[in-house]
């Protein structure tokens, strides 16, 4: 009989702690050897010949219940903990590995962590990307939520770029507008000035002798006889009228130009436009 304390005789049984190899582990089992040695009783007692009896009937099924498992944690501790941030693989599968419950990856149908990781990619579910230092992965939320969220994002950025092309295309159509404008606005020849300040007026003050007398309308030429000749029958002197008060007329054989309408400007034209395409689309 053993003495007391159980069959170790009183000495106590170390326990396992941390992570031991993967080699010595069994997932059917779920039980962790310390050794080589320990791993080849394991395989040899009953029970695991028994659960490996039973694996042996549809080994697919198993490895196919491992690989949803494996993955199902994989990606539910990549959310939670990292979310949509991109992380490096192996570092993260160490996170993943600290929890001595997970599934390992030797039981599933994937033969290395990279062909883990392509998977991830060529199905969609994570964005893989591989760097200098590494391979890093960054989950993709593929909710209805955050596909929502992302095209009302989408539409916000082409209404920001589309506003930002217009006010560029106004602004330049400004400039050209305002070249313009300088360019017209050149000082005109001195025989224009002159013919313009003729049509303007019709009355001349006299000049020095040596110079022509100017021309004088016939209604003016009566009103100058009237001040030099007064009526002798009048008792009180007439009032001189005033002749730079009176309306003036345009000299004989000149016909009167009406004004031309006065012409919008390319600032007011483009200004006009942008306020009646702003009220269409306030209509609409």
């Amino acid at each position: 009989m053993a003495p007391e304390g159980g069959k170790h005789g009183g000495r106590p049984q170390k326990k396992l702690k941390g992570l031991q190899r993967l080699r010595w582990w069994c997932e059917v089992c779920q039980k962790q050897t310390r050794d080589e040695n320990g791993f080849k009783q394991h395989t040899l007692s009953e029970s695991h010949v028994r659960a490996m009896q039973i694996v042996a009937e549809n080994p697919k099924k198993f490895i196919e219940g491992y690989s949803k498992e494996f993955q199902h944690d994989f990606l539910q501790l990549l959310r939670t903990s990292h979310g949509e941030k991109p992380i490096h693989l192996n570092r993260f599968y160490q996170e993943y590995i600290s929890d001595k419950t997970h599934v390992h990856l030797n039981s599933t149908k994937w033969s290395s962590l990279t062909e883990f990781s392509k998977y991830l990619a060529r199905e969609g579910i994570c964005r893989v990307e591989e760097k200098e230092d590494g391979i890093f992965v960054q989950w993709i939320d593929n909710s209805p939520e955050a596909i929502r969220r992302r095209d009302l994002v989408q539409r916000a950025n082409r209404l920001e770029e589309q506003q930002a092309s217009e006010e560029k295309e106004i602004l330049q159509q400004v400039e050209r507008a305002r070249q313009s404008k300088a360019v017209s606005t050149e000082p005109e020849k001195p025989a224009e000035l002159a013919k313009e300040k003729w049509t303007d007026f019709s009355l001349n003050l006299k000049s020095s002798s040596n110079s022509p007398k100017p021309t004088i309308s016939t209604s003016q030429g009566k009103n100058n006889e009237q001040q030099d000749h007064p009526p002798k029958s009048a008792d009180k002197p007439v009032k001189k009228p005033n002749v730079f008060g009176m309306k003036r007329k345009q000299p004989s054989g000149i016909k009167a130009t009406p004004e031309p309408p006065k012409k919008m400007t390319e600032i007011e034209r483009i200004m006009k436009e942008d306020m009646e395409r702003k009220k269409r689309r306030l209509v609409k």
